[in-house]
This record gives structure tokens, C-alpha cells and sequence, in this order.
């Protein structure tokens, strides 16, 4: 089965049509990256010289200099603009941003920042005895649920610390940056419909029904559109880390996940590589579900028209989600990848809290399985 896999995804990738779009949609994705980190950065090129060398200094695990040095350098911004001593011109001399206004909101966005990361710990702490005094309290009453509720609450967030500090913007930008799954969602109209139509078109199918390894043909098929599916994921994947990390400067990979200010109430307690892992685990769940779905249209087709027009309603109709309906119902909620699990959230089910971001991961599994079994289904009665 494996050959003839392997025989299939050459084939999908053989088509003209996916090749330009693939090349085309590519540079497009660079192209909006590039406009979005302009648009967050929009200021003169000293001061992303400038903010980008000062984060390279202060960067990496707490010391006492560095922070000294922050807090001097914005007491010394803020001092100049109280007392009026600063000048418009760019370029000024003695200043790290090219301004002293710059210098005062750069350096301190820093110390806020540093400063929220400090006493995280604390925090989590007296949240955590909070948790395990409302657990006691409530298993006294005998409110089974809120007591493992709460024990659950004091588990996830205990022995909580950041050890230093990094530039988080960028990884932030990164993380909701989605407009590379509606390419990825447009690549996948030409690369999945044509699966089993083109050759009920062809009137292949008939022939292809009396070869030996016919029983095989509809699962090599869907093997071979998983796999496409998951190069065409990587390729863009790794094309959105490489341009984020090489225009935002991204380091601190191995800092905690709840370092990323909206990841403070996370359950999750790896790191932010290991997020940006699961990151991209999601979402390649998300659109192996949707290919399972467009290859089971395929499959029911005799025509390629129909796959082709059906594909383009999914990805009208995705888009139509993602606009007006709210998060929790949202199926572009796997495709957006972390969104999930960027805050403490239960289901309770009975007595037992059970995490919320168990549910869509449970159903774009079922979402996955249910149309290819029914494709095979349908492939073994024509046999």
C-alpha cells in the first residue's frame, strides 16, 4: 500500500495548477507577514535598531544590573520629559531609540513587563493556597465538585516561576497570526478534490476496480492526501517561525509558556518551544480533519466540478465562522491552534472538572476518522 501512496502523492503534486498557487501563495504569506511586522512596528528605523539592541541587552535570566539598568534608564527618560529637555529631531545624541520619548516608553513597557514577571511567582502562590483552602472548605461541605475543582485549580498552577526575561511581542504576533490557514485552506480545494472524482470522470474507476489492489486504492489514496496535506502545513509552518523569528528577534524558547502575558492563566507548564509544538499539532489536526472531509466529497462525486465548488463553500463558510461566531462553537478554533488553551477552562462532566480544550481536539479527531471511514466504506461495496 505504502507504493502505491507514494505513487498518489506524486500525483497530486504533479498538477500545474497546485505548483503555481503553492509558489504564488507562498511569496503572498512572506508578503503579509512583512506588512504586519511594519504595521506593528511603525517607526522610524532607529528605533527598531535601537529597542531591538536594547532588548539583545537585557535579555535572559533576572540580574540585578540589568534591571538596575532599566529602571535608570526610565527614570532618566522620564526626568528629561518632565522637565521639557528633549528635542523632535531624529537621531538625538545619548538616546537608545533615536528619541526620548521613545527611550521612555521603551524602557518602561520593559519594566512593566519585568515587573509582572517578577512576582508571578508570587502570585501563583497565594493563588494556589487560595485554591487548596477553598478545596478543604469545600470537601467539608461534601460539594464534591468544587473540591476537585479547586484541588485541580491548586495542581495546575503550583511551583509556578519565570526564570528571566524575554521579548515576547513578536512570539505573541506569531501565535495569532492566522491568514497562512486560509492559504493553506485554498490549497487544499485543488490538492484533495480530485482525489477519487478525477477518475470517476475519467471513467478510470471501472478498470481501476479489477486490479488486485483495489481494496488498497481508497486508503492509499487517503494516505496519500494526509500526507500532502502535512507537507503543504509544514512548508507553511515553518515558513511563518522563520520570518517571525528573523524580523521580531524572537529568543526565550525555553521560558515557560505563562511568561506570554496571555498565557498567564494557561494550564499548560511547558515551555514555549514545546507550545509552539503543540501549536502546530492543532492545527494540522484542524486541516487533516477538513482534507478528510473534502476527500470524502471527492469520493461521492463523479464529477470534479462539484468537489471544486463544495471546497470552495467549506473554506466561504470557515471564513463566515470566523467572523461572527464566538470561540467556544468556532471551528477555526483548531486551525488558530493555541487559542484553546490560553486560559484555565473546565466542562464539568458529573462530579469531575474535565479541561475545556479536550473538547475540540475530541472532535476534530471524530471529524478526522468518521468521512475517511466512510470513504473506505464507500470504495469496498463498489468492489
Amino acid at each position: 500500500m505504502i507504493r502505491i501512496a507514494v505513487f498518489e502523492f506524486r500525483k497530486i503534486f504533479r498538477s500545474r495548477l497546485l505548483a503555481v498557487m503553492l509558489v504564488l501563495l507562498s511569496l503572498l504569506n512572506l508578503y503579509r507577514i512583512r506588512g504586519e511586522y511594519e504595521k506593528q512596528t511603525a517607526r522610524e528605523e532607529c528605533y527598531r535598531v535601537g529597542s531591538a539592541r536594547v532588548y539583545d541587552e537585557v535579555s535572559g535570566t533576572w540580574d540585578t544590573a540589568k534591571i538596575r539598568y532599566v529602571t535608570e534608564e526610565y527614570e532618566k527618560a522620564s526626568a528629561q520629559v518632565a522637565a521639557g529637555d528633549y528635542s523632535t529631531e531624529p537621531n538625538q545624541p545619548g538616546t537608545h531609540t533615536g528619541f526620548v520619548f521613545g527611550d521612555m516608553g521603551l524602557f518602561g513597557e520593559i519594566r512593566s513587563s519585568m515587573e509582572r514577571l517578577w512576582h508571578y511567582g508570587e502570585n501563583m502562590q497565594a493563588l494556589t493556597q487560595q485554591a487548596a483552602d477553598n478545596a478543604a472548605f469545600y470537601a467539608e461541605k461534601g460539594n464534591t465538585y468544587q473540591a476537585r475543582l479547586n484541588e485541580k485549580i491548586a495542581r495546575t498552577y503550583q511551583n509556578r516561576s519565570v526564570p528571566g526575561y524575554y521579548r515576547t511581542d513578536g512570539l505573541t504576533q506569531y501565535l495569532h497570526y492566522d491568514f497562512s490557514a486560509l492559504l493553506i485552506l485554498l490549497l487544499m480545494i485543488p490538492m484533495l478534490c480530485p482525489l477519487f472524482a478525477a477518475e470517476h470522470e475519467a471513467e478510470m474507476h471501472s478498470l481501476l476496480r479489477l486490479t488486485q489492489n483495489a481494496r488498497l486504492l481508497a486508503r492509499a489514496k487517503l494516505t496519500a492526501g494526509a500526507w500532502a496535506v502535512g507537507a503543504v502545513c509544514a512548508l507553511f509552518f515553518a515558513e511563518d517561525f522563520a520570518a517571525f523569528a528573523v524580523l521580531w528577534h524572537i529568543r526565550g524558547l525555553a521560558q515557560p509558556v505563562y511568561a506570554l502575558p496571555e498565557y498567564a492563566q494557561s494550564p499548560l507548564s511547558c515551555s514555549i518551544g514545546v507550545l509552539l509544538l503543540l501549536h502546530a499539532a492543532i492545527r494540522l489536526l484542524g486541516f487533516a480533519a477538513l482534507g478528510s472531509f473534502c476527500a470524502a466529497v471527492s469520493a461521492f462525486c463523479k464529477r470534479e466540478l462539484l468537489p471544486f465548488c463544495l471546497g470552495s463553500a467549506l473554506v466561504l463558510l470557515l471564513v463566515l465562522a470566523d467572523t461572527f461566531l464566538p470561540s467556544p462553537v468556532n471551528p477555526v478554533t483548531l486551525l488558530s491552534g493555541a487559542q484553546s488553551i490560553r486560559s484555565f477552562s473546565v466542562v464539568r462532566i458529573g462530579d469531575t472538572p474535565v479541561s475545556a480544550f479536550l473538547l475540540p481536539l475530541t472532535a476534530g479527531a471524530a471529524a478526522l476518522i468518521l468521512p475517511a471511514a466512510a470513504v473506505e466504506m464507500r470504495c469496498r461495496r463498489e468492489i
